[in-house]
Parts: C-alpha cells; sequence; structure tokens
C-alpha cells in the first residue's frame, strides 16, 4: 500500500580525518552531499524526483479546481519515480496538459510513454481503462502475458495521495507516417472517467529491431509480455513421448499409470552409472503409488476408479484424468508428465458427506536399489537411514521436498496444494517463506516418514486427523520428478573447461584462459564489461561486452554471462516502469526498515529516498578498479514466477542474436522450470553449442531454511549442463555426501568444486575439478592429463556401483575405475585426514584382460602426485586427504 509522507529536507555536514571540511562553493558543497546520499551509484535525480510544496498544491488546486483525482501523461524520458505525492512540475500542468500526449515516433518501434494518476483525497477502487485509435496498445499494470504464456489481468487501487503510473505501449506499424491519434480514457471504479488525447508523429526512418537495441527507448518493456521459448516441442537431447496404453516412454525412463490416476510402475533404463541406456528396465516402485483415506473408525475408505482419460497428447506433454467415487468421498485425479522425467499431480479430494478423518496420506513404496540414498526434509543428502521422520515448520524451513533413488533410478515429491508460491532463496528466505499447504500441512499435523521395508522403503505422506465438511473440498497436490534426468554428457564433463576470475578488471581473462587451456569464460557480474547485477545489455558497458566476446572467439573461447532473476539492478533502465507494476516484478519487502545478511543496517540510503517502501534490498558493491571505479552497485529482489521470467528470456534471445553469446551463468536460480525449459530452447535455436552452468551456496543453514540445493533446484536439471557446487561446503565430508548433495552424478548432472577449490584427488573420484581462475589450484595439469589419456571416451565406473571392478580393502580409500578400450585409470583418495594404507583389488575376469598383460603405474601429475611404480599386489599408502591417479594399460 502506498502512503503520502511529506517531503524530507536533509542537512548535511561532512567531515574529513575528523575535521570539517569547509566548502565555499554552494555548487561544490551540493555534489558532495549528493555523492553521500546516493552512494555515488550514479542514478541522478530528475525533475520527477522533486516533491510539490504546500503552497505549489495550494496554486494548483486553486488554478484546476478539486477533484479526487488527476491524470499526467509523461514520456517515457521523464518516468514517475514519486508515489506517494505530487510531482513539483505537475502542479504548473493545465487542464489540457493533463488530458494530452504528444511525441514524435518512429515507424516500427515499440513506443511507450506512461499516464500518472494522481488520488488527491481519497481511494479510487478498481483503476481500468479503455482506449480507441491506438491498435494493438496495451497497460503493463493491467494487463499482460504471465510466464506460463497465459493471459491475464489484474486489479488495482490508488491510495489516497498516491500516484499510479499507468505505463503504457503500441507497436508503431514499419509503414506508418504522419500523425497518428487516439484516446485512453482512464476508469476509476464509481468515477467520472478522464480521456487523454494522444497524438504521434510518425517520421524518420523505421527503428531497426522494434527499438530494442536502444534501451533508453524503454522499448524493452514489451519483453515483459514475450513468449519467446514457448512451444510443444522437446528439447535438444531428449525424446518425444510415447504413449502405448497406459504406459508411457521418455528418455531412460518408462511410467504406467494404474487405474486410479497414480503410476502403477516406474522403470529406469540407466546403467548404473548414468553412462548409457541399457535394454532391461530396473524397478524403481516395488508396488503401485496408493493415496489413502482413513477414518476415525480406523476404515479405509474404498475408491472405486472410473475410466483413465488422456486428455492432451503431444510430443513433450501427456496429460490424464480419472475421478475415483465412494459414498463419502470423490477423488479427483489430474495427471501431468513431460518429455524431461517431470510429472505434476493434482489430486482434489471433494467430501459427498461429513467425513471425520484420521488420516489422508500419500504412500511411495521403492525398491531397495533405488532407496539407497536421501536428501531433503532435513535431512542432507547421502545414504538413506532406516528411519526419518518430519514434520512441517514453514516459518524457519525451506523444506516441501524430498528425494529417495539410487544413483540410476529415484523420485522427489515436492508437496503443494492450490496456494502454492515459489519461495525465496538464499538468505532471503524468511521475507517470503512457503506456505503451509491447507491439505498436506494440516496446521502442522502433517508430516513425512520414510521407513525401510522388507522390498527397500516407504515413503508416507501423511496429514492427520481433521473433519471434512460436506462440500467442502481439500487439494492433495505434489510433484514427481524421476532422477536421472539425462545421461552424464562425458564430451562436457571432461571438454568443458572454465575460466571463472574473481578480478573486476577483465583485461587479463582471455590470455589467462588461452594460456591455461580454458575454452569457456564466464563473465560474473561486478566486472568493467559486466558491472551491474543480471542486467548485461546496459548501453553504459554493452560495446566492451560485446568486444570481449568477439575477441574471446577469435581465440576459439566461448563466453557465458551472470544473468539470472533473483536480484536486480537499480541501474536497469526500466526499473521505473517495474517499480509501478506494484509488487509484480519488485519484491514488496520491508523497504526502508528491512535488514539482511547483506544489508545488516539497512538498505543503502539512495533505495530509502527513492523506492522507500516495498522492497528488499539485494546485492550491493563498490568498484574498487577500472572505468566504474568509485560507483557502486545496488539491487532489489524481485518476485519469482512473475512476468520478469519474460524480460529475462526476451533479454536473453536479445543476447544471442546481437552478442553471440554462448550461454549463461545462474547464481541459485528464482526461475522455475517452464522458465529454464524456455531459456534452453532460446539458446540452442541460436547457440547450439551454448552452455547452461549453475552455482549455489549451501543453503543447509538458518538463513535459507535448511534446504538442500539439489532438491530445491532439481526440476531445473534437465536443463542445465553442469553445476558448480559449492559454497558453503565441507569437501572433508563422507562420499555419500559428496556423491548426492555435491557431485550431481545421481541426477545426470555433473558437478565441479568451488569452496577454497576443493580437493582435486577426491574430486578425481567423481570425474570432477574446481575451476580456474577462482580459488586453489589450477585445474590445468588435470585437464592435460585428461587429454593425454583421453578420459572422456572412457567409461566411469563409481565405488557407489556394487560391480565396479576396482575394490578397495580399506573403507577410507575409495577408488573410482575410468575403462577405455586398451587404457584404463584408477582415481584413489584418502577420506581421511592422516595416512591410510591398504590394497586395491582388480577383478581381471570382469573386465576381460589378463592380468599378466597389463603395465600398472602413477605417472607424474603437477600439485598432484609424484611419478611412482605401482603394483596391485603392494600395499597402497596415502597421505591423508589426498590420492592417486593410476594407469593400467
Amino acid at each position: 500500500m502506498r502512503k503520502a509522507i511529506l517531503p524530507l529536507l536533509m542537512f548535511v555536514t561532512f567531515y574529513v580525518t575528523g575535521q570539517e571540511k569547509k566548502t565555499d562553493n554552494l555548487v561544490d558543497k551540493h555534489v558532495l552531499a549528493e555523492t553521500l546520499r546516493q552512494g555515488n551509484t550514479g542514478l541522478k535525480k530528475t525533475e520527477m524526483s522533486e516533491y510539490a510544496s504546500e503552497e505549489q498544491m495550494q496554486r494548483f488546486l486553486k488554478a484546476n479546481g478539486r477533484a479526487s483525482y488527476y491524470t499526467f501523461p509523461e514520456p517515457r524520458e521523464k518516468a514517475i519515480r514519486i508515489l506517494d505525492g505530487m510531482t513539483a512540475g505537475w502542479t504548473a500542468y493545465n487542464r489540457k496538459r493533463r488530458t494530452t500526449f504528444q511525441a514524435t515516433v518512429q515507424p516500427g518501434e515499440f513506443f511507450t510513454f506512461q499516464v500518472g494518476v494522481y488520488a488527491h483525497d481519497k481511494q479510487l477502487g478498481r483503476v481500468d481503462y479503455s482506449s480507441s485509435g491506438l491498435e494493438g496498445i496495451t497497460c503493463f499494470n493491467l494487463e499482460g502475458i504471465d510466464h506460463l504464456g497465459e493471459d491475464f489481468r489484474k486489479e488495482i487501487k490508488v491510495e489516497e495521495g498516491a500516484v499510479e503510473p499507468l505505463w503504457f505501449g503500441l507497436k508503431i506499424p514499419v509503414d506508418a507516417k504522419g500523425n497518428l491519434e487516439g484516446e485512453i480514457v482512464i476508469q476509476p471504479q464509481n468515477m467520472k472517467s478522464t480521456t487523454i488525447k494522444v497524438k504521434l508523429l510518425v517520421t524518420g526512418d523505421p527503428v531497426e529491431n522494434n527499438g530494442y537495441n536502444d534501451g533508453d527507448r524503454l522499448s524493452r518493456l514489451a519483453w515483459l509480455n514475450s513468449q519467446a521459448g514457448h512451444d510443444e516441442n522437446v528439447t535438444k537431447g531428449y525424446i518425444p513421448l510415447q504413449r502405448k496404453g497406459t504406459t508411457f516412454y521418455l528418455l531412460g525412463r518408462s511410467v504406467e499409470i494404474g487405474p486410479t490416476g497414480l503410476p502403477k510402475s516406474i522403470n529406469t533404463y540407466f546403467d548404473n552409472n548414468n553412462q548409457s541406456l541399457v535394454d532391461q528396465p530396473s524397478a524403481i516402485l516395488s508396488d503401485h503409488m496408493r493415496f489413502v483415506i482413513e477414518t476415525s473408525a480406523g476404515k479405509q475408505i474404498k475408491l472405486k476408479p472410473g475410466t483413465v482419460k488422456f486428455v492432451k497428447e503431444t510430443a513433450s506433454t501427456i496429460k490424464w484424468e480419472v475421478t475415483n467415487r465412494s459414498d463419502e468421498v470423490e477423488l479427483i485425479v489430474k495427471g501431468m508428465a513431460e518429455f524431461d522425467g517431470f510429472m505434476d499431480f493434482g489430486l482434489e479430494v471433494k467430501s459427498l458427506k461429513a467425513v471425520e478423518v484420521k488420516d489422508i496420506r500419500l504412500e511411495i513404496p521403492m525398491t531397495r536399489d533405488m532407496s539407497e540414498y536421501m536428501m531433503g526434509m532435513h535431512k542432507e543428502g547421502g545414504f538413506r537411514p532406516d528411519r526419518w521422520a518430519w514434520k512441517w515448520d514453514v516459518d524457519t524451513k525451506s523444506q516441501d521436498a524430498v528425494w529417495v533413488g539410487g544413483v540410476n533410478g529415484g523420485l522427489r515429491i515436492k508437496l503443494k496444494d492450490e496456494n502454492y508460491h515459489r519461495q525465496l532463496v538464499n538468505v532471503y528466505y524468511e521475507f517470503n517463506p512457503l506456505i503451509l499447504p491447507k491439505s498436506w500441512g494440516n496446521e502442522s499435523q502433517g508430516g513425512c516418514k520414510v521407513i525401510s521395508t522388507s522390498k527397500g522403503a516407504l515413503i508416507k505422506v501423511f496429514s492427520g486427523e481433521r473433519r471434512i465438511q460436506k462440500g467442502q473440498s481439500l487439494h492433495y497436490d505434489f510433484e514427481l520428478l524421476i532422477t536421472p534426468v539425462k545421461l552424464i554428457n562425458r564430451y562436457i564433463q571432461y571438454n568443458d573447461r572454465y575460466y571463472h576470475s574473481n578480478s573486476d578488471v577483465s583485461s587479463k581473462y582471455i590470455s589467462e584462459a588461452d594460456r591455461s587451456g580454458a575454452n569457456i569464460i564466464n563473465i560474473h557480474h561486478k566486472k568493467d564489461i559486466n558491472p551491474f547485477i543480471n542486467y548485461p545489455y546496459l548501453a553504459e558497458n554493452l560495446p566492451a561486452l560485446t568486444r570481449f566476446v568477439e575477441e574471446a572467439h577469435a581465440k576459439d573461447i566461448r563466453t557465458k554471462v551472470y544473468y539470472t532473476t533473483r536480484e536486480l539492478t537499480v541501474n536497469t533502465p526500466e526499473i521505473w516502469a517495474m517499480r509501478s507494476l506494484n509488487g509484480e516484478v519488485i519484491f514488496p519487502g520491508p523497504g526502508s526498515e528491512a535488514k539482511t545478511v547483506i544489508n545488516p543496517k539497512g538498505p543503502h540510503q539512495w533505495l530509502v529516498d527513492n523506492f522507500k517502501d516495498d522492497f528488499l534490498p539485494a546485492w550491493k558493491c563498490t568498484f574498487k578498479d577500472g572505468p566504474y571505479k568509485g560507483r557502486q552497485d545496488l539491487s532489489v529482489i524481485t518476485v519469482p514466477d512473475s512476468r520478469m521470467n519474460n524480460f529475462y528470456l526476451q533479454g536473453l534471445d536479445w543476447m544471442c542474436q546481437n552478442m553471440q553469446i554462448d550461454g549463461i551463468y545462474i547464481d541459485d536460480s528464482a526461475l522455475d522450470r517452464v522458465t529454464m525449459k524456455r531459456a534452453r530452447k532460446i539458446l540452442d535455436a541460436s547457440r547450439p553449442k551454448a552452455r547452461i552452468d549453475m552455482h549455489t551456496w549451501n543453503h543447509f543453514n538458518d538463513l535459507a531454511g535448511y534446504a538442500c540445493c539439489l532438491n530445491l533446484y532439481m526440476d531445473l536439471l534437465p536443463y542445465y549442463d553442469q553445476l558448480w557446487i559449492g559454497e558453503g561446503r565441507d569437501y572433508d565430508r563422507s562420499p555419500d555426501y559428496w556423491l548426492v548433495e555435491t557431485a550431481g552424478i545421481p541426477f545426470g548432472v555433473t558437478s565441479q568444486m568451488l569452496q577454497h577449490g576443493g580437493n582435486p584427488w577426491r574430486g578425481m573420484v567423481f570425474g570432477i575439478t574446481n575451476r580456474l581462475g577462482w580459488y586453489g589450484s589450477s585445474p590445468e595439469y588435470i585437464w592435460q592429463f585428461w587429454d593425454d589419456h583421453t578420459i572422456q571416451e572412457m567409461e566411469m565406473i563409481g565405488f557407489w556401483d556394487k560391480t565396479c571392478p576396482v575394490q578397495s580393502d580399506n573403507p577410507e580409500l575409495v577408488a573410482t575405475l575410468y575403462k577405455g578400450k586398451d587404457k584404463m585409470i584408477v582415481a584413489v583418495a584418502n577420506w581421511s585426514d592422516e595416512v591410510q594404507k591398504g590394497h586395491l583389488t582388480i577383478n581381471w575376469n570382469t573386465l576381460g584382460i589378463n592380468k599378466e598383460d597389463v603395465q600398472m603405474y602413477i605417472p607424474y601429475l603437477q600439485n598432484y602426485q609424484d611419478k611412482a611404480e605401482f603394483s596391485i599386489d603392494k600395499e597402497l599408502s596415502i597421505e591423508g586427504s589426498k590420492g592417486y591417479l593410476i594407469v593400467i594399460q
């Protein structure tokens, strides 16, 4: 809610080394004061930043007469900033100026302008608009297309004393000339309307690309309604869905739908290491999934299934419905499956009479091999315990999902209802936590148990006792994701070599990457060529960034940019228009009262002065070197699943077309799977070698709600090429923790190490390294070892695979085999901090090799190991936290 406040006058005294600095020049004093207030953000005040004085207001009212509201058309160059009072300049507008808008435009541009609506002496009810003579015009505040591709309309009210800037946009026909005239009618509910006459003079040459190439035009506001990437095609690397009866097949998996509409069986065709597909499937479910309604008398209500109807079938999506009936309730099941293994279930329980319920629950029985590991619901990733119990606590826990599985098959279940919204991630969870589902949560009575059984494990999601009134409906919705989501791409795993520098100055990026063998450069924000967070196409830095991409390409090095939606720089040209959307894009946080980990003393003064309310301060930085030295970047948190996603995607397409970027680097995503699927399609269509990688900070702490990162982002993994896990990780944790939490192998997407550079010896047990240019020793020598031994052509058989031909007799020594045609590599690492000794055994029969025909040795590898002889018959001694790469040929 926007409230009017009085203009604030501030008097600032400056001190330098304890002594008052005297400035005789009044202008110098003003500049110095403004630098302190604004924090040298580079963002200057405009005439739209000045409040009207009381005297100016009285003159305005006397000249214009008292009215409940007034309109103020303004060009895009004069973005309305004040939302809690009149702008000083408006007090000079007469009625004609307040009801007429004139501008000169070019053919072909997407033209934007605004109409400020000021509620003078009472709240305005629902504000709407209509138009004539302006074909295709839209008001971004009142209507649009959401990130799912659905049309929507919004209702807005304007509080007494507040301003609502209504931003309009329309495409000027490319063949238009002369005058283009029309009208916009502003209609507050139960009040007299106001007609704005619009007169546009179309002149000049047609503008290129709708005006999107010039950020100052604000033509990019059209991106808010972009539908880029929306289609029914599968993304690269996947296959179309195929259905035979009630069974459908997708990449490496199959699902049979039972009579109730829930899965009867789920199978995996991935091998034990996710290196290839096999002919014989392995079952993930040990029995069919069951939805149980148990009365207070201990009786399970018997539901009679209707006919399963498949209501939609495309290459990418299958949908079905079935109604299950009893005398007491109806259970309507609506299911949806996509080509990547994602499934969504809407279960509506409709009561036909009042029912006393002991429990309503979902039971998912899983096989032994496909329930060895677990992650989520306050359980860090690793081996599944025999029994695990969890209860809802959305106030402090960002937990609504659990994954149970083996390396080559598993399920993630995410619980929700019709009121679900995406929570804020990272250190901002407390400001927008999960909503407790009325169904599953049941006033915190609900929870989940994961229990060992004779066949494997049972996931039992319960909701507890309740009384369901006649006619009442409850939505027991949930998502399933079948893992792994794809095969591990060995070419990407071993050939994508990242340079990711923490230096703010980019002049040495290309030479350092080229010298050390990196072939992809990630360009982080807060860099001289990408200074402001999540707006890499700002006119101020665009020439330098584009030139860098060209120079990197000349060295056969791909370039990717830091680009996500979680935070948005205030340097965004469209920031004032986005702020006007009433919390749709900019998260409506505590504003000037907000205190966060990044802003422990509250927001930067610029945000306090300019945004005041309804924002959450986020990333901030000061540039210490380069062309932006002394400048600051400030940002605010955005709303998940908003039209910001559309803007983001069209911006991605623009960078592909105009900058030839080779992908994006995502940092703790606020994006949903639909948006990531669209991003993947955009990149694959125009930049076939493009990559998407994601870094994530360890969320298992009180600040982030004890979330497991890969559980949090698992449904995005089909569209990522690699992970970078991660910041805040302890690489002394056990191998099963590594496997599930950091390596990515059970999900088909491999990771790289971050915190302090990770541990290269343990990393090689999973086929991963750190990144060049960040922290830790350079991975270039391991990269060279990979090339020398053509590791990308080898099959990785991990220690987790019970059939691995290489075994250690010391549990602290963990070994993985890389198997090639004429050569093999054993990666063995010590998981303790003390010297460990032990023997390796190799099953030569399994490998089809005669032991007498092989040579085994430890080659020299800089910063890793000295050259040494090796015999499988002799005891191996390994220093604490280190290891060896042993070559067998």
